[in-house]
């Protein structure tokens, strides 16, 4: 069988390698000649995993038409709001094949979940399915032990994908609510910037844990508002996930947080960081989201203030914590 990745960045790289160890054939298609050259001829992604050793079977091709011709399972690596400027002209060409998506995120200007893009550009999601969890791409490179979750709205495509991608690092499980596990994986890098910015101030470890949990009720309130399963939420896609990113050092939207605590703007830290933070972009979507469906979340409200509108770091902690008095509940 033979695979086609779209997107060179870390995590495709990272994916691509998985499939590699799996003995399939795996092509990657990236913008960067000088990275397909690299791979090619060292087995390295000198620009994404600089000094990592990729498996021999793990080949770039530059012409994506050509490299999605001879796939039979495409995978999609490339960040969520490049989605349609990449996939427009090709989406007629994947029709049929087996496709499956490996971003995260919220579309900025539609506020559609990536299944509502691939929906629009396939007209069908009969066989899509996402990958997703918590998943740093350097410790998979590194063969460390991982756990993560294939949803479609398709179960026998998931349960058949769970055996192509699943291997001694990198376990894999299967679920049916592609919405949970989407919101869960979008909506995780909004708080994990929040998480960077306690961390940067030094608030404590007391601050870290009540922000990650009351997280996850902001993301599991909006989840039940857009149809999600809450259950979904304290799975590998939810809770785990939004541990990693709340706080591994490898986190670039936790570092987002941690230049923000530091005093520097936005502008700088995207130009520092050099690398997609999806968080920035899903920030504004799950903001705007949560307003249009009248879904109360502080704390997505008060990073997005930062970024968006310059409000200071300690006036958001003081409003964040001075807010009115409430049960605890999802």
């Amino acid at each position: 069988m033979k695979i086609g990745i779209i997107g060179a960045g870390s995590w495709g790289t990272a994916v691509g390698n998985i499939l590699a160890d799996n003995n399939f054939s795996v092509t990657i298609w990236g913008r960067d000649s000088h990275v397909m050259e690299t791979i090619n001829n060292m087995n390295e992604n000198p620009k994404y995993l600089k000094g990592y050793k990729l498996n021999g079977l793990l080949k770039a091709e530059r012409d994506i038409e050509k490299l999605i011709e001879q796939s039979e399972i495409i995978i999609n690596a490339i960040p969520t709001q490049k989605i349609r400027s990449v996939f427009a002209d090709i989406a007629g060409k994947i029709k049929g094949k087996i496709f499956v998506n490996t971003a995260k995120g919220i579309e900025r200007e539609s506020l559609k979940l990536i299944d509502e893009i691939f929906f629009d550009l396939f007209g069908s999601l009969t066989n899509v399915a996402f990958l997703s969890g918590p998943t740093f791409a350097e410790e998979v490179i590194n063969k460390l032990p991982t756990a993560t979750t294939i949803s479609s709205e398709n179960k026998n495509l998931s349960i058949e994908l769970q055996k192509i991608f699943n291997n001694s690092y990198f376990r894999v499980y299967t679920e049916t609510d592609v919405k949970g596990v989407l919101l869960g994986g979008a909506v995780k890098n909004v708080i994990a910037i929040g998480a960077g910015i306690v961390d940067s101030k030094k608030l404590g470890n007391n601050a870290r844990a009540s922000l990650i949990t009351r997280g996850l009720a902001e993301i599991t309130r909006l989840g039940i508002k857009l149809g999600a399963h809450p259950q979904t939420f304290s799975g590998l896609t939810g809770l785990g996930d939004l541990i990693l990113t709340c706080t591994g050092n490898l986190s670039r939207n936790r570092k987002v947080g941690m230049e923000l605590g530091s005093g520097l703007k936005l502008s700088e830290i995207i130009k520092k960081l050099g690398m997609v933070a999806e968080g920035v972009d899903t920030c504004h979507s799950v903001y705007n989201l949560a307003m249009l469906n009248n879904v109360e979340m502080p704390i997505t409200k008060e990073v997005y203030e930062i970024l968006y509108n310059n409000k200071s770091v300690g006036s958001a902690i003081k409003d964040l914590m001075t807010r009115k008095l409430k049960e605890e509940k999802c």
